[in-house]
């Protein structure tokens, strides 16, 4: 699996808090086995691209989860040219596409866990801002 790249940091920012944010911080990094500094990094970048800042394993899921997509559209694409030659469709064809849609759904599946799982790290008794 190709590594995944790190941009250079090269600011720094001081931040001051609360007792009971810092607290929430202390107990979120302890619960995650995640540095401090990475979850306010982390936090920032999901406020700044309103996007969902992956973990590294989290970022290792999905590009297996990307190959693993890949591959269906590879059958997908020699069970069309099947199909496009006149084939008739046999009952491995039709096996293979339950097999592909199968897998199709658990990929799904895993997306939205990863997605779910990331935005919810919260320290519950914080809850989400």
């Amino acid at each position: 699996m190709p590594a995944l790249r790190r941009q250079k940091r090269s600011e720094t920012f001081r931040l001051r808090l609360t007792d009971a944010e810092h607290e929430g911080l202390l107990a979120l990094s302890a619960r995650t086995g995640i540095r401090r500094s990475r979850l306010a990094r982390k936090a920032l970048r999901e406020l700044i691209t309103g996007n969902v800042d992956l973990l590294e394993r989290e970022q290792h899921a999905v590009l297996e989860l990307a190959r693993q997509m890949r591959l269906i559209g590879v059958n997908l694409n020699q069970i069309a040219r099947q199909l496009n030659r006149g084939e008739a469709p046999g009952r491995a064809l039709v096996e293979t596409v339950e097999q592909l849609a199968l897998i199709y759904n658990e990929g799904e599946f895993t997306w939205r866990r990863l997605v779910a799982a990331a935005r919810a790290r919260t320290v519950p008794e914080h809850g989400r801002a």
